[in-house]
């Protein structure tokens, strides 16, 4: 009789991106007892190691956008695993995970501030997925908790497969945002300066000067209070980049920004928090800080794209914001310009959607015409 055959990681893998969670199941068990072991030996406790091997499945599930090379799923899950446990452990990064002496089990058992802390994981985790709105909620439950496929879940509530996948991208995306600080501590810490404003992305609109061809696209910053608003007037590809951010435009493949971030997390850092630090005529300066505590110099609207995708602060400095204002009088055209228009985040987002709709039409048309 002809052998069964077994599938790949990297056939698995395929499958879990076209929607089927029973795959990722099947890549879990085929590798989680070897990320047991492991963390077992890294904490020296089999329940402590339970619990980070658990939460490692759970930023696997959450992260697979992050994985670069689908044949070393193993390894990238042990190495998950392994963060979970230098934060439980409080172990220090350089360390050699596989050297370190087992502690007792009796000791690390006996050790209540651990075991709280790996309780607050789990509370946080599960509280994180009881905010999403209701029908994310039920997505993320049917899908990665009851293991149904797309298709399946749209039956089950009375939806459509697109809608599903549409719910479940803005669950991991805010879910990736509300426990991002669950990853392994960060060595850089910002450091508090009353002259560093917090402030959000307020709007994105598109301008069209009368009599002329060119657009202008200018993005608002807004402080917490909503009471001080910054424009920064940015280039339409990068208006549109952050536009596919705003309005969470599934892209069919990761955009540079995305990539950008994965190899971030890839090199063991993270984008810690975004700074616009200056203005110098109608130039404006940013810088992305890491969380190695590495400084790069950077646009504003790429810095700010990427916080975005990462959930990484943005700040500015005061001395920007008072420079701007200063400049309201000379502005005030371009301003009057920007409050009026019409065209959002949403309308080139659309055109975004309608430009890959078109490709992807124009390519499935060339396959059919060369087949």
């Amino acid at each position: 009789m002809p052998s069964t055959l077994v599938p790949s990681d990297e056939a698995l893998i395929r499958a879990v991106r076209d929607g089927d969670r029973r795959a990722f199941a099947r890549l879990v068990e085929r590798h989680y007892p070897v990320l047991l072991a492991c963390c077992r030996r890294m904490t020296g406790d089999s329940d402590l190691a339970r619990d980070a091997s658990q939460e490692a499945v759970l930023r696997a599930m959450l992260g697979m956008h992050r994985l670069r090379d689908d044949r070393s799923f193993g390894a990238w899950l042990v190495g998950i695993g392994l963060n979970v446990c230098r934060s439980l452990t409080g172990l220090r990064r350089r360390e050699a995970p596989l050297e370190v002496a087992p502690r007792e089990p009796e000791a690390r058992e006996a050790d209540p501030a651990v075991r709280f802390q790996a309780a607050e994981l789990a509370t946080r985790i599960r509280a994180a997925i009881a905010e999403l709105p209701a029908g994310q909620r039920e997505a993320v439950a049917l899908f990665y908790l009851a293991g149904l496929t797309h298709a399946e879940i749209a039956e089950e509530v009375g939806s459509r497969p697109g809608a599903i996948k549409t719910r479940l991208h803005k669950a991991r995306t805010t879910l990736r945002s509300t426990l991002r600080d669950l990853r392994e501590e960060q060595p850089y810490m910002s450091a508090a300066s009353p002259d560093l404003v917090p402030m959000r992305v307020a709007e994105l609109r598109r301008t069209a000067p009368d009599g002329q061809k060119t657009l202008r696209h200018v993005l608002f910053l807004e402080d917490e209070a909503g009471q001080r608003r910054l424009p920064i007037w940015i280039g339409a590809v990068e208006a549109a980049a952050l536009a596919i951010q705003l309005d969470e435009v599934e892209l069919p493949r990761p955009s540079v920004y995305q990539l950008a971030a994965s190899l971030l997390s890839a090199a063991g850092s993270a984008l810690h928090e975004v700074r616009i630090t200056e203005l110098t005529g109608s130039v404006f300066y940013a810088q992305a800080l890491l969380a190695d505590g590495a400084v790069v110099d950077a646009r504003p609207s790429d810095a700010i794209t990427l916080a975005l995708i990462t959930g990484a602060p943005i700040y500015v400095h005061s001395t920007v914001l008072e420079q701007s204002d200063s400049q309201r009088e000379a502005l005030g055209d371009l301003l009057s310009e920007a409050d009026s228009a019409t065209d959002d985040a949403r309308t080139l987002a659309d055109e975004v959607r309608a430009l890959l709709q078109e490709t992807a039409r124009e390519v499935a048309d060339h396959e059919r015409r060369s087949g």
